[in-house]
């Protein structure tokens, strides 16, 4: 199933120096314009690849806005 957003950039940090690490996308939404989303990042993030990520950045958005 393709979405009607799609994800435009995708940037992990650790924003507070600690544990965790913070997930900051850009979504291109359907009207043409951006929106900038910050899901919780999943527990395992280290071990995922870019393309895990990517996926699973746009999904918890999908989740979030439909």
């Amino acid at each position: 199933m393709s979405s009607k957003y799609k994800l435009m950039s995708l940037n992990l940090a650790n924003l507070h120096a600690g544990d965790g690490w913070n997930l900051l996308a850009t979504i291109l939404l359907p009207a043409g314009t951006t929106t900038n989303f910050s899901p919780k990042s999943p527990a395992n993030a280290d071990a995922m690849s870019v393309a895990e990520l990517k996926a699973y950045a746009l999904r918890e958005f999908e989740k979030a806005n439909d």
